[in-house]
């Protein structure tokens, strides 16, 4: 029995022991890259301070969110500091080690740290190192934006959004963290002017532009010019999880992003699984997927995501390529530009040039005006010029259709511009008809006005005669213009089908409402 009484003393000392032990001992030093490792873990980090805010919510808490930065690198941590508001905090730029505990909510993670001593100068003597910007600090044009107003700036942060080549505008915002739910401030660029290649979301980039008060707005932006973002350091793939809820990955729309599943075809396509039967997510796989065979495959899949307008619908592109999307600018050395003729018309005029451009919008048969554009879409596009055919075209010349012209530079004095007089031109294949889908409604529809459309429906006729293109099993529908048959035709195939025709609009005078129709004579 003495024996029993012994034993039961000596593990309650140990066990006491261990409790001490886990109480005192010094939590280890982590590099900020590995603190996901650590979850509901109290460790340590070293870093430099990029960032902070005082209360970041206004509810008079006791509280200061500060984002810590790798000293010799470019990750970023948010430290949640619960603390008296009045706390003095190191200037930005010391170098400072930080005691907490690692938390995660809804694929968020920070550090959680407790009272004065979370957060002291490394040094043994209790002075802190610091280290010299080069750039003004994000955190120091949100404290006194006013003291950089209307002046150029040079600001050290990360990219909310993808930036993509070939693309002549962009807006999104500069962060200090590469993460938007953890960052603490945010400035609001517009980048103009096209990219070499992409730059990810959450690059590390020092951004060099004009800081304004925009008063229609009512807040702070930055005006940027391409060649002004100087990337430090490529972002990485977003990972994405099945756990979230599926709306989120609106918030991924156009970077690159990371999910585990399986790849399987189906007669609606591609699509990679997840665990759970409502685990589904629409894959556009590249050619190598293809010809490697990646049925039944389970692996980490990465690449760009999307909005499928064909899929209607969000979905991983592997296979994206951005010069492909937009080809502007390959043309060969005999052709002028137009950014030549609009940067100085007065220097041409009267001359004859061959051009290479992209029709902008439907020119009908029966009509010889237009305007050409140096790329195939608005977005892509920097230069947009009068174009006027001299001499017949039998068809539809389709929007975005390639153009080689030769024409003659003229100004219109009575329109103040300038005119591409052309009388020679070969033109390109047109692209497909785009596709409509139901539910989008007029603000989607209207730039399709006068182009070649697709939409899946059923051809119907009224008690009236009148003959519409009906969406299977609802009432949505859009008139049709055709021979009078199409109706009769439909209830032979049995099914729905693909009617191809031209937009238009018509009013219903009796209504007095506005209705989309599709001309397929």
């Amino acid at each position: 029995m003495a024996k029993l009484w012994v034993m039961f003393f000596t593990s309650l000392l140990l066990v006491s022991m261990m409790n001490f032990y886990a109480v005192i001992r010094e939590p280890d030093m982590i590099d900020i890259d590995d603190i996901h490792e650590y979850p509901r873990e109290t460790v340590k980090i070293k870093g430099v301070l990029s960032s902070y805010v005082v209360d970041p919510y206004g509810e008079q808490a006791d509280r200061i969110d500060l984002q810590i930065r790798e000293i010799d690198g470019h990750s970023v941590v948010e430290v949640r500091w619960f603390v008296d508001r009045d706390a003095d905090i190191p200037p930005i730029g010391t170098i400072v080690t930080v005691e907490g505990e690692v938390s995660e909510w809804n694929g968020r993670i920070w550090l959680s740290s407790n009272g004065y001593g979370a957060i002291r100068c490394p040094n043994s003597d209790g002075t802190c190192d610091s280290i010299e910007y080069e750039t003004v600090p994000l955190v120091e044009v949100a404290m006194n934006p006013s003291a950089y107003a209307n002046m150029s700036v040079r600001i050290d942060g990360y990219l909310s959004e993808s930036i993509a080549p070939d693309v002549t505008y962009h807006s999104l915002s500069l962060m200090d963290n590469p993460s938007y739910g953890n960052a603490d401030h945010l400035l609001y660029m517009q980048v103009e002017g096209r990219g070499l290649e992409w730059i990810e979301a959450g690059s590390h980039v020092d951004v060099s532009g004009w800081l304004q008060y925009d008063q229609r707005s009512l807040r702070w932006r930055m005006l940027v010019q391409a060649t002004g973002i100087e990337v430090l350091n490529q972002g990485e793939a977003v990972t994405l999880s099945w756990e979230l809820e599926p709306y989120t990955l609106t918030y991924e729309v156009g970077k690159l992003v990371a999910i585990d599943g399986v790849a399987n075809e189906f007669s609606d396509g591609w699509w990679i699984s997840g665990d759970s039967p409502t685990d589904r997510l629409c894959m556009l796989p590249s050619p190598e997927d293809l010809e490697a065979g990646i049925e039944n495959l389970t692996q980490t899949w990465t690449g760009r995501l999307i909005w499928s307008t064909d899929e209607a619908t969000i979905c991983l592109d592997r296979g994206h390529d951005a010069s492909v999307a937009n080809p502007a600018g390959n043309f060969g050395d005999d052709v002028t530009t137009m950014l030549d003729i609009a940067e100085d018309p007065f220097a041409f005029l009267g001359q004859n040039h061959t051009f290479e451009g992209w029709v902008t919008d439907p020119i009908p048969p029966d009509y010889d005006k237009g305007y050409v554009g140096d790329g195939p879409d608005y977005y892509s596009r920097t230069t947009k010029l009068r174009l006027h055919l001299i001499g017949e075209h039998v068809e539809y010349i389709e929007a975005g259709q390639p153009i080689r012209f030769n024409a003659t530079v003229l100004w219109s004095e009575s329109e103040g511009r300038v005119i591409l007089e052309a009388r020679s031109w070969t033109l390109g294949e047109a692209p497909d008809p785009s596709l409509l889908n139901w539910g989008d409604g007029y603000n989607s529809w209207k730039w399709d006005i006068g182009k070649l459309v697709t939409i899946y429906g059923e051809a119907v006729m009224d008690e009236d005669g009148n003959q519409w293109i009906q969406r299977s099993g609802s009432n949505e529908r859009m008139c049709l213009l055709g021979d009078g048959t199409e109706a009769s035709q439909q209830e032979s195939i049995g099914e729905p089908i693909d009617w191809t025709g031209r937009l238009s609009t018509t009013e219903d005078a009796v209504e007095n409402t506005m209705q989309f129709c599709i001309d397929i004579r």
